[in-house]
């Protein structure tokens, strides 16, 4: 029996073959043809030789990126998206990390699939997706069409199927790998925690490298509903996506939803067909009265990684406290431990901890990283937070340092090594605080070993081109000395609190 992740797909094409499953613009798949599709292009990839291969995907929100996915699931190949944001020299490290045998590119990332082709020693083969012919590389939709009929062998459902990078403390990403059968067990959880049903229509604006495709769409396909699919979310396509599908889910960052009820005139839009709001992230209480005052009592928030699978409240209990981020999913455990890692009593903050089928299998190729992160088969989240007399989790802030800005995670060290690239600078300290619009804003100080007067502007651009825009700090102050207390600490939270008394002088 192949027990690959696409399954839920195979299920849903047998119980509804004419339901539409992706819609994009005008372009509608329905469930019949998604998994024949799936099928003719998992053989081709089963016949190049893909099969246990890691391949890297740039890739843009289009059903043939689903495809891509579930194509490479039943070949026994390793998914690795990453984001296309990213730098290049950022994504070259990811491809090298992850041995990468093969790139799949759409045609908008052409080039940089390209370079990495050259430049990655272990990759042999471009794919592409969208091109207007195969003078670039062998096209993905050419593949699809192949009838030489489906995979052959059978997937390990232990092996590993999807390699997601995600931040680190360490200063450079860390591939999360997950195997099939915890990308099964997440989607099967979020049915549990949140059911689908066939006549549900779910607006998907997040990025599809990322986790996101687990959670969100691969329970929507288990169910048979239908997920409209848009390119990159604008606020104002989004209402009308809402309305003119009858949605009756979506998910939204708070930053999404700040942006679209500042749209003229969205009062008008018919969005009463939702009954699910999900989000997440850092939420301002403007926007949380705000979103709820516009939507009503529908907003669900979510806590999770892409190590593990997702808590998730009821609308009425995150109403009621916006630290509520309900029960575990499905067959998921979470537990709070001390800082020697024992459970603590309901009500007493400590670290959040995981434990379940759908936890990763560890962070490829950093045995030190794993063994520090799951203990016992225990995932320990570095977030903090604590359970009520129900069992609900409680997410009260993070011991990690990582920033979350606008859905993205920003590893401080990362920006902190880019800032000190800059010829004079000493040493540097990178920090979050928080921002109405973007849940976090990055801001960073330096303390020069000379004077660098007036270089601010300079040292920031030098930084925008090591990094990706959304990591690159929104201010920069020059210290001649950054706090520490007596071991030598860097004393973050005092700069934090210098950050926020500055950018609020600066407003009034």
């Amino acid at each position: 029996m192949r027990r690959d992740y696409s399954y839920p797909l195979r299920v849903a094409a047998d119980r509804y073959p004419d339901h539409v499953a992706l819609v994009h613009g005008d372009d509608r798949w329905t469930y019949r043809d998604l998994d024949a599709a799936a099928d003719r292009l998992a053989g081709a990839f089963e016949r190049r030789g893909l099969t246990g291969e890691r391949v890297l995907l740039l890739v843009q929100n289009e059903p043939i990126t689903v495809l891509v996915y579930l194509a490479l699931a039943r070949a026994g190949a390793v998914s690795v998206p990453v984001n296309p944001r990213l730098l290049a020299h950022e994504i070259a490290f990811m491809a090298d990390d992850c041995e990468a045998a093969a790139i799949v590119a759409d045609v908008a990332f052409l080039e940089l699939g390209q370079r990495l082709l050259a430049d990655c020693p272990t990759a042999a083969r471009l794919l592409t997706m969208g091109a207007p012919d195969a003078s670039a590389g062998e096209r993905i939709e050419d593949l699809a069409a192949e009838d030489d009929g489906g995979p052959a062998s059978a997937v390990d459902a232990e092996s590993i199927a999807l390699i997601v990078y995600t931040s680190g403390t360490s200063g450079v990403p860390k591939g999360v790998a997950r195997t099939h059968d915890a990308n099964l067990w997440a989607c099967v959880n979020s049915m549990l925690g949140q059911p689908r049903f066939p006549d549900d229509v779910e607006v998907f604006v997040l990025p599809l490298f990322g986790i996101a495709f687990i959670f969100q769409v691969m329970p929507m396909l288990m169910a048979g509903g239908t997920v409209v699919l848009d390119g990159a979310f604008d606020p104002v396509r989004t209402w009308e996506l809402l309305e003119r599908h009858r949605a009756s889910r979506v998910f939204l960052a708070p930053t999404m939803l700040d942006s679209m009820l500042g749209v003229e005139g969205h009062q008008a839009r018919d969005v009463s067909s939702l009954r699910i709001l999900n989000t997440a992230y850092e939420f301002p209480e403007r926007v949380r009265v705000a979103t709820r005052k516009r939507f009503g009592d529908i907003v669900a928030y979510m806590y999770g990684l892409t190590e593990a699978q997702l808590c998730c409240s009821t609308p009425s209990g995150f109403a009621a406290d916006p630290t509520d981020a309900g029960h575990p999913m499905g067959m998921m455990r979470v537990r709070v431990v001390d800082d020697d890692r024992r459970p603590v009593r309901a009500g007493v903050v400590g670290e959040i901890a995981m434990e379940g089928p759908s936890v990763m299998s560890g962070y490829h190729g950093r045995p030190d990283a794993t063994a520090e992160a799951l203990i016992d088969g225990w995932l320990y989240t570095g977030d903090l937070g604590y359970l009520d007399e129900r069992g609900r989790v409680h997410v009260v802030g993070r011991r990690k340092s990582m920033i979350k800005t606008g859905g993205f995670s920003v590893d401080p060290v990362e920006v902190e090594n880019a800032i000190m690239a800059y010829p004079g600078v000493r040493e540097a300290a990178v920090v979050g605080v928080p921002d109405e619009h973007w849940g976090e804003q990055v801001v960073a100080f330096a303390a020069p070993a000379a004077a660098l007067d007036g270089a601010e502007d300079e040292l920031l651009a030098f930084v925008k081109s090591r990094i990706a825009g959304y990591k690159c700090p929104k201010r920069l102050w020059l210290l001649d000395e950054l706090p520490k207390n007596a071991m030598g600490k860097l004393e973050r939270a005092r700069l934090r609190e210098t950050a926020v008394g500055s950018i609020e002088a600066g407003r009034a």
